[in-house]
Formats: structure tokens, C-alpha cells, sequence
């Protein structure tokens, strides 16, 4: 073929190979070499050709397509079903529908706020307290919605244990100091009348799967366990001592995060975030399949019915239909962390969150064209 017929850019030789299939070769003049080999090639076999043709067209198309996506960093600290909104947006292509090429980014624990910090993530998932632990201390992050406002986390240990006095003396396991397991941990053993590390002591066990088998093996006398490793410990013989979300705390646990100045600088691209998100959200509530799907990719769990009970319990019980942000929730966040934490007095949920985003969308009427 010539040269000339080669040479051009996507969108040029789309539209090339689309004028030569409606026309059978026709009216390309001083191109007559790829006109005549094109008819002849159409006699001998014109639906394989324009079959072959169709699939060049759409891979150009889509090349083309992928050239203009914008790259996005996003974080998630724990393969927990707390995450289900982002795992559900993400197989669901809908970062990708909103003009993004995503890559998911899997930093355990409180390394993923280190990580967010220092600019090398855009957005991330993460709890609640964990965020504004950080806040507190200086980073510059801002909530920018939140999917859940209870705590689906419980302390489980082994079957011996019958009430909280019962932990003196005993080892409980958390992932991380100062991740969500620990934040929570903390307060309610103080409310019990114990102290950590002095009358019961705290260790560092880092992934949950981790932490059920160390329990199982009676390694520890329990842990803090989210869904759906909970499922798995119970399994395995664990009882569940505390459940956080009947617990009357109601806190933000899965929450999306920026930087300040991010958020300040890239509005329009926040804007496009939220939007895949809150469309992720609604395909999580209304496709069961997909859910599950998509746990089963980022939670790493096979087992079926693990993921049914989690789905069913997620989408029932925990996830919000639209994320916005509670500032309620955020001031009862700052209360349990005043009792581990002297820096969370006297702050106000203002100073760490940002509605102006969501209540945008909510106004523009986007919110309820995906409802609709």
C-alpha cells in the first residue's frame, strides 16, 4: 500500500478505512494500487474483509481513545469489603467512562496516608479516623465524600473469653499502631477500665487474613476483623466479643480523600472522580454480580458464600446510596480520637472536610440522573 495511505494520524485512518468500506474502494483518486487490491480482495471474500476492517477501525479508534485518558492514582489501604464502593466503580469501567485511566494502588494500613502525603496518590479510600488521625497532625488532606457511616468491624477472639474484664492479661492482635484496627481498639478498652499495652496488650499482626489464622492457632487471644475475613474467623471457631457497628459509634469508615491543594488546583478532574464514584456506588446496589465480582478480585475471597452474606450485608446495611458527607459522624470521629489523642480536642469537622464537591453534583441534578 502507499505511503501516503499510511500515514496519518488515528482519527485519519479511521476515517480512511471507514470511506473505503462504504464505498468499495471508490473515489480515492491517485490511490489506485490500495483501491484495485481492495476490490479484488472484496470478491474474494467481502464479509471477512469488511469483518477484518471493522475490528482495524475499532482498534484505532480505541488506541486513539486510550491516548486521551488521564492517568489517576488511587489508594486503598486493606482488601476489606469496607472498600466496596471503589472495587465496585473500578470493575465496573467507570473511571474509565468518565475519562480516566485508573490504577488501583493496594498500601497497607496507615502507609497509605504516608503515601497520600507525599503526593503520590491522588485520591485514596480510607477510614475515617485514620484520615483525620493524620489531619490532626498536620497532613494536608481533605474528605471529600463519604459511603459509610458505621463501623463494620468487630473484636473477636476465642471462645474461652466471656466479657471484656476477661482480656486482662491477654494479647489482642491489630494490623497496624495507629491504623483503623488500633484506632478503635483504643478507646473502648479504656471505656472497659483497661489500659493498652499494660493490661492488655496490643500487637501488630498487618493482614487481617493474617490475623484470623493467628487467632485460629490461638497465637492471640483475639483481634479487631472486618468483613469479610469476620465470616472466616467465625468459621474457624472465633466468637465475636464486640460489634462496632451496634455499638453506637457512628463514625465515617469509608471515606474518599484528597490533598488540599489538589483538590484546589484539579477541581474539574475531583468533580469527574465523584461523579465515576457515585455511579459505581448505584452499580454495587442494583448488580449483585458485579459486586461479588468485584470483591472477589480486591477482597482476594473464593468462597461463595462469604461473598453473598458480604454482599447482601454491604449493600443492606452499610453503604450509602449517595456518599456525602455527614459532619455529625466527623465530630463523633474527633471525640473517640480526643480520648487517645490530646491534638483532636477542641477541633471542628469544618477544618477536615469539603462539600462543596457533592453538593455541586447534587444541585447540577447529576445525582438524581443516575438514580433515575
Amino acid at each position: 500500500m502507499p505511503k501516503r495511505f499510511l500515514d496519518c494520524n488515528p482519527a485519519g485512518m479511521a476515517q480512511t478505512i471507514l470511506i473505503v468500506i462504504s464505498t468499495g474502494g471508490r473515489n480515492l483518486p491517485k490511490v489506485h494500487i490500495a483501491r484495485d487490491r481492495f476490490r479484488r480482495t472484496m470478491k474474494i471474500g467481502p464479509r471477512l474483509t469488511l469483518m477484518a476492517l471493522l475490528v482495524i477501525v475499532l482498534s484505532v479508534l480505541s488506541a486513539a481513545n486510550a491516548a486521551t485518558l488521564e492517568r489517576l492514582r488511587i489508594g486503598y489501604p486493606s482488601p476489606s469489603a469496607n472498600f466496596y464502593p471503589l472495587f465496585a466503580t473500578k470493575e465496573a469501567n467507570l473511571f474509565e467512562k468518565y475519562g480516566f485511566e485508573p490504577e488501583m494502588i493496594y498500601v497497607q494500613g496507615v502507609q497509605l496516608i504516608a503515601v497520600q502525603v507525599a503526593g503520590q496518590l491522588d485520591f485514596s479510600s480510607v477510614s475515617g479516623l485514620v484520615f483525620l488521625q493524620a489531619s490532626i497532625e498536620g497532613s494536608d488532606l481533605i474528605m471529600l465524600a463519604s459511603s459509610n457511616d458505621s463501623q463494620p468491624m468487630k473484636l473477636m477472639v476465642h471462645s474461652g473469653i466471656a466479657g471484656a474484664q476477661d482480656l486482662r492479661g491477654k494479647t489482642i492482635a491489630v494490623t497496624r499502631f495507629g491504623s483503623l484496627t488500633d484506632l478503635l481498639l483504643r478507646p473502648m478498652l479504656k471505656t472497659w477500665g483497661l489500659e493498652p499495652q499494660k493490661d492488655v496488650k496490643l500487637l501488630q499482626i498487618g493482614r487481617l487474613p493474617d490475623m484470623v489464622l493467628a487467632i485460629a492457632q490461638k497465637k492471640v487471644d483475639g483481634g479487631v476483623i472486618s468483613f469479610p475475613n469476620s465470616l472466616q474467623a467465625e468459621k474457624m471457631g472465633a466468637k465475636t466479643l464486640l460489634d462496632f457497628a451496634e455499638s453506637g459509634l457512628d463514625i465515617p469508615s469509608t471515606t474518599v480523600v484528597a490533598s488540599r491543594k489538589y483538590t484546589n488546583t484539579h477541581r474539574e478532574i475531583v468533580l469527574r472522580f465523584l461523579k465515576a464514584y457515585i455511579e459505581g456506588t448505584r452499580r454495587l446496589l442494583t448488580d449483585k454480580e458485579l459486586g461479588i465480582r468485584a470483591l472477589r478480585k480486591y477482597g482476594g475471597v473464593n468462597d461463595r458464600e462469604l461473598l453473598t452474606t458480604t454482599y447482601d450485608l454491604f449493600t443492606s446495611r452499610y453503604t450509602k446510596k449517595v456518599p456525602k458527607i455527614n459532619p455529625k459522624t466527623v465530630e463523633t470521629a474527633l471525640g473517640l480520637l480526643a480520648e487517645v489523642t490530646p491534638k483532636a480536642k477542641g477541633h471542628k469537622a469544618e477544618e477536615f472536610i469539603d462539600t462543596s464537591f457533592m453538593d455541586e453534583l447534587e444541585a447540577s441534578g447529576f445525582i438524581n440522573s443516575i438514580w433515575k
